[in-house]
Parts: C-alpha cells; sequence; structure tokens
C-alpha cells in the first residue's frame, strides 16, 4: 500500500512540474499587432556598447517578417558581428527569431510584446521554450531612443545598452 501511495504521489508531483513548465513557458495571448508592433525596429539604430565601440542595427522588413544586420565599429574599423531573422508564428503569435553570427554560430530566440513599448524574449535552443539560457527585453522610451537589456534566467539583470535611432 506505501508504494502504491508513494508512486500515486510521484505521479502527481511530476505531473504539477509538468503542467507549471508548460505554463511557464507559454506567452499570454494579447489583442496587440506584434507585426506593427515589430515596425518599431525599422531603420538604424546604434549604441556605445564599449571603449571605442559603437553597435549598429539596421532593420528592413522582408514581408511580415524583419531582418536585422549588426555590425560593431571597433576604433572605426567596421565588422560584422550577427543577423538576426524575426517573425511572428501564426500557430502561437509569438515573435521567433534565428541568430546567425559572424563566426559561424547561432541561436533561437522566442518572445511577444507586453505592451506597446515592451518587447521581452528569451534566447533558446532550437526554438524549445524549456531551454531558456539568456533573458532580454527592449524597451522603447520614446520612437527614436530604445534601451536593450539582458538577464539571467532568474531576472538578474546582466548588460543594458542604450540605442538610438540615426535614421
Amino acid at each position: 500500500m506505501k508504494t502504491k501511495t508513494l508512486n500515486l504521489t510521484t505521479l502527481m508531483l511530476v505531473f504539477f512540474l509538468m503542467c507549471s513548465t508548460g505554463i511557464h513557458a507559454q506567452t499570454a495571448k494579447s489583442n496587440l499587432d506584434q507585426t506593427k508592433l515589430m515596425e518599431q525596429m525599422l531603420g538604424t539604430w546604434e549604441a556605445n556598447v564599449g571603449k571605442d565601440t559603437i553597435e549598429v542595427w539596421e532593420t528592413k522588413q522582408y514581408g511580415k517578417s524583419f531582418i536585422t544586420k549588426v555590425s560593431r565599429n571597433i576604433k572605426g574599423k567596421k565588422s560584422p558581428y550577427y543577423i538576426s531573422n524575426d517573425c511572428i508564428d501564426s500557430k502561437d503569435g509569438n515573435i521567433k527569431g534565428f541568430i546567425l553570427t559572424a563566426s559561424g554560430d547561432y541561436n533561437t530566440s522566442i518572445g511577444s510584446w507586453a505592451n506597446e513599448k515592451k518587447l521581452s524574449a528569451g534566447m533558446v535552443q532550437n526554438f524549445k521554450p524549456e531551454t531558456v539560457s539568456e533573458k532580454y527585453e527592449f524597451l522603447w522610451e520614446t520612437p527614436s531612443k530604445m534601451t536593450f537589456s539582458g538577464f539571467t534566467t532568474d531576472g538578474t539583470k546582466t548588460w543594458e545598452a542604450k540605442f538610438t535611432k540615426v535614421k
């Protein structure tokens, strides 16, 4: 009888853990037009990200998707950094991103707009929401000023860059 109770308790615990993990991985549905909000990223953005280093994002629309070429100007010399391709997944309404670095590595991300000014996302492995390794957010203060912040999975801020739209 004790073994049966232990098995039932274990099964219930596993079920609740699976349910809670699924709940945390899902993004709440909203009435926000994710594609329209992504248009805030269009154009060229710059941020000072280190000594003598300016990061430049050049975002263009590709149908309902967005392509961002990121480079770094270090002491005036421009070097490719990564390209990000982002689209809205029609199945779950989330923004899915594929990041290809100049070194040949890649990352994937999943995110969504919390409101008209804040986009939250997580760096994940092969689009699996349960594998978040880093969180980040974009916060628009004005149409030409945006803060991009990185966080650990427990919410501790690890870095921040202030971007200005230059064209």
